[in-house]
């Protein structure tokens, strides 16, 4: 069984580290990582990184996380209570500490190994422990996809909103740029690493 912390090594992004030749099937994503990465690094607008198998030198997947907040100030009543829900009434705020995965990408030549699942459980773990007392929330704006969509969700990735109209009205973008954000509430994790 592939395992990605076992068979790969765990590479920050760095100009004597660059990522080449990385292909998941997306040419946005592509573009991202092959040549954008070290740019926006150098802006100070996140860290990426990237696994490397371990055996065969090829890359087998990339993030990049960027410090951001879950702003529920102004989000509709209902949806305001879900992201809620597990923060005690107490200590409301109008936006909580979250990191953004801007980037996510499995090499197509490792697609189907559960290299994306696995990755995303090695963010939730590297930001708890990186990150453990100002990181409530991992966010994520999908590609609008089903497949995209139903993969954030199996990993236990909710919605923010409940329809495309509804965040596309509360961040102000075109219909032609529909995104789903979805977060991942930081507290479930650190329940199951208190088991």
């Amino acid at each position: 069984m592939f395992d990605i912390q076992t068979d790969c090594e765990l590479i920050p992004l760095s100009p004597d580290n660059r990522l080449a030749g990385f292909d998941c099937g997306d040419d946005d994503l592509n573009e991202f990582f092959n040549i954008d990465a070290l740019k926006y690094q150098e802006q100070m607008l996140g860290q990426t990184y990237f696994f490397r198998h371990k055996k065969t030198g090829k890359v087998v997947c990339a993030f990049s996380l960027s410090p951001d907040s879950l702003n529920t100030a102004n989000l509709p009543g209902s949806r305001r209570k879900k992201v809620k829900e597990n923060i005690p009434r107490e200590k409301p705020l109008r936006s909580y500490p979250s990191y953004l995965i801007g980037r996510l990408g499995v090499d197509s030549a490792f697609s189907g190994l559960g290299a994306g699942s696995q990755l995303l459980d090695f963010i939730k773990l590297h930001c708890f422990d990186r990150y453990r007392f100002s990181c409530r929330f991992l966010l994520v704006d999908a590609y609008n996809n089903p497949e995209v969509l139903n993969f954030y969700l199996k990993n236990e990735f909710l919605t923010v909103f409940s329809t495309e109209e509804q965040e596309r009205e509360y961040k102000k973008i075109a219909a032609a740029e529909p995104l789903r954000t979805r977060y991942y509430d930081m507290i479930n994790w650190k329940n199951k690493m208190s088991l």
